[in-house]
């Protein structure tokens, strides 16, 4: 049987003895409350982001599928219907042949240079790692990154060594810089940078645009993606940054950087009328794989901008204390699969309704819920995922 609501999106059935009531979110809801998957590799947390994916497609509602594995994106991209295909934007980095590009210092307002700055600067944090960063390299490539968002012409990553090494290149951008913060300290304070506290900004940015299809990605593409435009047009992003082939470091820095470019774009939204702003819905596979404190910020403030999100991974270990607070914290529904050492967690959070034994007992694609339900969250109950044949998939509908 088909179910398909423009209100609500289903991914459940209860199944306490006799009751078998439909189980999904209200629109609205999915935008205030973050929805949460947490469970076992193959318990079913990506069934359900294609299930409830599908019904975006069809429903003709914009979204963005980060994934680390590529098999998701994959299944995605079997089940489009014809009349939406149009509106796929596919961004594959594990094709050599790519033409899509994205480029993280692309030309926006100037009211958003400084958040696309520690957007990426929290990138670089992390990828970097403690010994490979410090607060004059922070202060150094802070300015390297608003010097060159200021520029009139189309700059890249490739430019953070030019305008770091080479002299006539950076007078020419000196040169267009109206910010005197920024003046000062290419006049007064770069000259007293060594090369030691420059040359770990440059081998860090030389070395991932060394990898070809990071680069290809990052700066020689022909044609680039706008995250601002696929958000008001409803379209839906397909981003495949498959581990296995590009890599832990590539895809946290690719996935990384497209997440924060997806604030930006969200919070360029300031400029269309609340009302206007079109729901975008951003689903992030094995998050843990490119989060870092800016989505702290990201989670509580993009609400506002008509930006929800569905995050789903493994186990709570996987996140650092700061991400798993802002997560538990940030959240309105959560839905809980065959679980671990995370038992004792959910036991805390869905008190008094299920024990840890519960949820370490669970079968495939049975749940525990908690929802979000017009703003207030209800208390936990059992439930079993829908199938995309619940919902009314056809192969031969395509």
């Amino acid at each position: 049987m088909q179910y398909l609501n423009p209100y609500i999106s289903y991914f459940a059935r209860t199944d306490f003895r006799d009751d078998r009531r439909l189980v999904g979110l209200y629109q609205h809801d999915r935008i205030n409350g973050a929805m949460y998957l947490l469970g076992r590799t193959g318990s079913g947390k990506s069934n359900v982001m294609k299930v409830l994916l599908y019904q975006d497609i069809l429903q003709h509602r914009g979204a963005c599928l980060m994934d680390v594995s590529g098999q998701l994106v994959q299944e995605v991209l079997e089940i489009i219907p014809t009349y939406r295909r149009k509106d796929i934007v596919l961004l594959d980095a594990t094709d050599p042949n790519i033409s899509l590009g994205y480029n993280p210092l692309r030309k926006t307002s100037k009211a958003n240079h400084a958040l696309v700055t520690s957007s990426i600067l929290d990138t670089f944090k992390k990828l970097w790692g403690e010994q490979g960063w410090g607060v004059r390299v922070e202060y150094l490539m802070r300015n390297v990154l608003l010097s060159l968002q200021e520029q009139p012409f189309k700059v890249s990553f490739a430019d953070i060594p030019k305008i770091l090494l080479d002299d006539v290149y950076r007078n020419k951008c000196i040169g267009y810089l109206e910010n005197e913060e920024l003046i000062r300290f290419w006049g007064k304070e770069f000259p007293k940078f060594s090369k030691t506290d420059t040359l770990p900004a440059l081998n860090k940015v030389s070395g991932f645009l060394s990898i070809p299809i990071l680069r290809k990605i990052l700066v020689d593409n022909t044609e680039q993606v706008s995250l601002r435009q696929i958000m008001d047009r409803q379209q839906i992003l397909l981003v495949n940054v498959a581990k296995g082939k590009i890599g832990n470091d590539g895809v946290h820095l690719l996935a990384s950087l497209l997440l924060g470019g997806m604030a930006s774009a969200g919070f360029s939204r300031i400029d269309t009328p609340e009302n206007r702003r079109k729901p975008f819905i951003l689903y992030l596979d094995e998050f843990h794989n490119y989060t870092s404190d800016n989505l702290i910020f990201m989670i509580s403030e993009l609400r506002k901008f008509s930006i929800g999100f569905v995050f789903a991974h493994q186990y709570v270990g996987q996140l650092k204390n700061s991400i798993r607070e802002a997560i538990l914290g940030n959240v309105g529904t959560i839905v809980a699969f065959t679980l671990g050492t995370d038992s004792k967690i959910m036991e805390r959070i869905f008190y008094p309704v299920f024990a840890a034994t519960d949820f370490i007992n669970l079968p495939q694609y049975h749940v525990y819920i908690k929802l979000l339900i017009n703003g207030r969250v209800s208390q936990g109950f059992s439930a079993t995922t829908l199938t995309l044949q619940d919902i009314g998939y056809k192969k031969d509908y395509l």
